[in-house]
């Protein structure tokens, strides 16, 4: 892209960004208070468990598993000003909180680690190398036996590149839709944004987001996941012609927004591809819960990987 991934603060206010996502979004509430039974269990029985929040953001669920007894936690973020804001929001638990601004990839903890957890993080690393060294970095740093908590969105199963794409288009469809008939428009807009930045990511690096086709992409979404919902082969086909509609209206003229011009480099693969991932570094998949539709439609996908 022409500006490629740039820090979410850019984008989005620490404020917007903690209350969209937290009230708004359709599954992902739901998906913070499974990643914290699974963490809450994970620390049962041990003595000032070290814990590791992996891409806190603006902390919006830090203060969630801070209501877990005793354990020792550091919220990391390279994001300065949602680390920033965090501190802010983490203030009143100084004594049992430690934030910092680093890089996951190239974070070293003092201690050896009991438990890392992320929500929504995986999918903005970067494919490849990126992903390998900092999942390469975490499961070097934990205990034997110790876990990563791991949540995250991934469309359903696809054959290949471009079979990604539609699948892409069908699970931004479902969330988009629900956001417009609830009434959330704001979310329903960034939605929009981030699908069309997941569609060009690793795959036309030139490609602008306009506003031509943010409008495109809500006008269409409705239609795609009332046909998910029924047939999928009916979702699929929609799917295509949304997908040849907006490679004719390619951009590559910025428009001087940067909530338009930026990009939030989201890549998000499905579960399959995810496995992949995550056992070429070592990691077992121990346990998983989806929060969703259905698997034909994609859904919060919430991993305990074990070391």
């Amino acid at each position: 892209m022409a500006q490629h991934t740039a820090t979410y603060s850019k984008i989005i206010s620490p404020e917007e960004y903690n209350r969209i996502m937290t009230n708004e979004h359709l599954y992902i509430a739901v998906a913070d208070k499974v990643i914290k039974d699974f963490v809450e269990k994970e620390v049962c029985g041990k003595t000032n468990p070290e814990v590791i929040e992996i891409g806190c953001g603006p902390a919006r669920i830090t203060p969630l598993f801070l209501q877990i007894p005793n354990i020792h936690l550091t919220a990391i973020d390279y994001d300065l000003d949602f680390i920033d804001h965090a501190k802010k929001v983490l203030k009143p638990y100084n004594s049992r909180v430690k934030v910092v601004n680093a890089d996951v990839s190239t974070y070293v903890h003092s201690k050896s680690i009991d438990i890392f957890y992320s929500q929504g993080f995986h999918h903005h690393v970067q494919k490849g190398k990126v992903t390998e060294r900092y999942l390469k970095n975490i499961y070097n740093q934990l205990k034997d036996g110790g876990a990563y908590v791991l949540g995250d969105e991934n469309p359903a199963a696809y054959s290949n590149l471009e079979d990604r794409l539609l699948k892409l288009i069908i699970w931004y469809s479902h969330i988009i839709s629900n956001a417009k008939k609830l009434g959330f428009n704001y979310l329903a807009q960034e939605e929009a944004k981030t699908f069309l930045d997941d569609l060009y990511e690793n795959y036309d690096d030139e490609a602008v987001k306009s506003k031509e086709q943010i409008d495109l992409i809500l006008s269409w979404v409705d239609k795609i996941d009332e046909a998910s919902s029924e047939k999928i082969d009916k979702a699929t086909f929609l799917a295509e012609n949304l997908l040849e509609i907006l490679r004719k209206k390619r951009n590559i003229k910025e428009v001087g927004d940067t909530t338009v011009d930026l990009s939030r480099g989201d890549y998000k693969i499905s579960d399959t591809e995810f496995r992949k991932e995550i056992e070429n570094i070592g990691f077992k998949v121990e346990k998983v819960e989806r929060v969703g539709p259905s698997k034909d439609i994609g859904g919060l996908y919430i991993y305990l990987l074990r070391k």
